[in-house]
């Protein structure tokens, strides 16, 4: 079932409310002196005579050549957020976020119990580093500012501060308030020492070698010029315990300038990568061929960017941004949990151009490489939530309650019957929130030779990953020229991928005159969603004219149908949903699903790109469980069912370098 899309492009004020929750605040490079350090009771702020250190825990991981599936959180927000902590999220710190990772039970800040369906493998909190300052200064009392009028609205959770605060980064240059901060803002970029540390130290405590990853990282939040509630937000995922003494953000500076700082002051053992989070907040500045304040590329940042900007977030509570239908695609499946309507002409900022979706960031990527000879939009995928409840992963629709504290807390808040907290401190009704088109979210998986941070930041690197729509499916990839037809029958298939072929990341070697690349593909269900439907190979391209070009293909179908030989798509299973109960059928679908494609249109001297989506029977959306608890009738502008999903990050066939 299509999803239909709310009109709410009238309605750009309104977008201040959500989608400016994570554009908040930065902290320069100032290296302040640590400040209380708040740390839990049984943090582990010390090593015993005798403990295994981290290096020798690693060292005894049994690790896997193969690689296994690992499922994680790379975008989630704690209480150390200033928005999170102004909207309600007063108590669930890194450390919190973390058990919840493990699969402790934790309170919402509603006082809700909440669990996770399944213990995570990895995770990384990702507050935003430019309030950190703020955050410490307004809930630490040793510090100066504490007793300051905006401090004591923050920690009465007043919308007052919140909008004094945005008010402020959405300037150019933007601006710290001056009684947190100070006149010269020292005082904030001081006061980040205690926060990162902490941050830090959470990290240290809950990683566990070969059962649970922890990455220490921030976000990095720099918003929009048009404002709007635009976003220009990058997360940054260091790989060990060697980081920055301190963080960079809106305050400090572009993206452009983020890597630059990222590069002269992550050396020596520390790795870093960064990932601009969904471009459909970006307002299209994200693939546009620009830097993001709208200057022109350099060599230098264009290199930087491909070394840096490694993956990008596909998916998240926020909107999908694979593709939109109508927007340089014809693709029935692009319209899934999709935010804005398209652009009217000469328009680019609260709705969706032909920049703001990563598959034709993609397709840029390719004609990007002609100019600068290498690729500054060449992504692997990732998902995420920015859940700001301290919660990773909580993407079950059939259990969400919300993800920004007290301002979606309730089925009416979120179905926007009823207008949230900070909706009335703005004027606003609860028809003009979009939190009824945002969704639970979404989740990372990497095919890692083991749990640990090495392994897992490596995969991430290489882009050995995938991005599902809030489960825990997972799908493979290889690449190459060499596979029989009947590769995906074969036992020892991986390990004929590896060495006859490339992972999803990766870049296909130069083929040879009459070669043609093929695809093995193996998909599996998560076990408590719905089973597999199809499997779909997604090719883009740029002809000799660099004219460029798409095409999506089914290639595994469920139930035994096959693909029509000329439309290239399979058959509708028939699977149900009973919309009373949300009972799913159970005669219908694949628990697994494998193919070996070949691309019989494959043109050597043209470059490409493949990438897989897997998709599930249909399951109710959150919102009919929502309307069912509060007894409503289901928004009409609503989809009562979506198709949950999941992505393989692309391989690249590169013409230029492999001819």
């Amino acid at each position: 079932m299509k999803p239909v899309i709310s009109s709410i492009h009238p309605r750009l004020k309104q977008l201040i409310l959500f989608t400016s929750i994570s554009i908040l605040f930065a902290v320069s490079e100032a290296k302040g002196e640590t400040v209380d350090q708040r740390m839990p009771e049984d943090s582990a702020t010390s090593v015993q005579k005798g403990t295994p250190t981290i290096a020798e825990l690693e060292a005894n991981v049994k690790r896997d050549p193969l690689k296994q599936a690992y499922f994680g959180e790379l975008h989630l927000h704690t209480s150390y957020s200033l928005d999170a902590y102004i909207f309600g999220n007063t108590m669930n710190d890194p450390f919190t976020a973390y058990r919840f990772a493990l699969g402790e039970e934790v309170k919402l800040p509603t006082g809700m119990s909440k669990r996770i369906s399944k213990p995570l493998d990895f995770a990384a909190v990702t507050d935003h580093g430019g309030g950190l300052g703020e955050y410490e200064i307004c809930t630490n009392p040793k510090q100066e500012g504490y007793e300051t009028q905006t401090c004591v609205g923050v920690r009465a959770n007043d919308m007052k501060p919140y909008q004094d605060i945005f008010a402020g980064v959405a300037k150019i240059p933007a601006q710290r308030l001056k009684d947190i901060c100070g006149e010269d803002g020292k005082r904030c970029e001081q006061a980040v020492a205690g926060p990162w540390q902490r941050t830090q130290q959470a990290a240290a405590d809950f990683y566990q070698p070969g059962k649970f990853t922890t990455f220490v990282a921030w976000e990095f939040s720099a918003g929009a010029p048009e404002g709007k509630g635009g976003m220009m937000h990058r997360n940054v995922i260091f790989k060990s315990a060697d980081v920055t003494d301190t963080v960079f953000g809106v305050f400090d500076g572009t993206g452009e300038e983020l890597h630059a700082w990222l590069e002269q002051n992550c050396t020596d053992n520390c790795n870093v990568l960064t990932i601009p989070h969904n471009p459909n907040f970006y307002w299209g500045r994200l693939y546009w061929g620009k830097n993001s304040d709208g200057s022109e590329f350099t060599q230098e940042i264009v290199e930087r960017r491909a070394r840096m900007d490694r993956l990008v977030e596909i998916m998240q509570i926020k909107g999908n941004s694979e593709c939109q239908n109508g927007i340089m695609t014809t693709d029935e499946e692009c319209n899934f949990e999709t935010v804005f309507e398209q652009c009217p002409k000469g328009e680019n900022a609260g709705c969706s151009n032909e920049y703001a979706f990563v598959r034709n960031g993609l397709k840029f990527g390719l004609k990007q490489e002609t100019k600068w000879g290498i690729n500054p939009f060449k992504q692997g995928f990732v998902g995420a939530t920015d859940n700001h409840n301290g919660t990773p992963s909580d993407t079950a629709e059939y259990d969400y309650k919300g993800h920004y504290a007290t301002n979606d807390s309730t089925p009416k808040i979120r179905l926007g019957l009823e207008a949230n907290p900070t909706a009335e401190a703005m004027g606003m009704s609860g028809d003009d929130d979009p939190t009824k088109l945002y969704n639970p979210g979404a989740i990372t998986g990497v095919w890692a030779e083991s749990n640990t941070r090495e392994d897992i930041w490596d995969a991430l690197y290489r882009k050995e990953t995938f991005a599902t729509s809030g489960t825990r499916a997972k799908v493979r990839v290889f690449a190459g020229y060499n596979f029989p037809a009947n590769s995906h029958e074969q036992n020892n298939w991986v390990e004929l991928g590896y060495e006859n072929g490339v992972p999803q990341g990766g870049d296909l070697p130069a083929a040879k005159s009459g070669q043609t690349p093929k695809l093995v593909i193996w998909a599996m269900r998560d076990a408590d969603s719905a089973p597999l439907a199809k499997v779909q190979v997604i090719k883009g391209w740029m002809d000799n004219d660099q004219n460029l070009h798409e095409y999506t293909y089914d290639v595994a179908c469920s139930d035994g149908a096959v693909p029509d030989p000329d439309t290239h798509r399979c058959p509708d299973n028939g699977a149900q949903v009973d919309l009373k109960t949300c009972n799913i059928s159970q005669d219908k679908g694949a628990n697994t699903l494998a193919a070996t494609w070949e691309d019989k249109d494959f043109s050597a001297d043209q470059s490409a790109f493949y990438y897989v989506r897997v998709l599930e029977n249909p399951v109710c959306r959150w919102s009919m469980y929502d309307a069912k608890a509060a007894e409503v009738a289901h928004p009409k502008e609503l989809p009562e069912t979506i198709k949950e999903r999941v992505w393989s990050s692309p391989i690249w066939y590169d013409a230029l370098k492999t001819n």
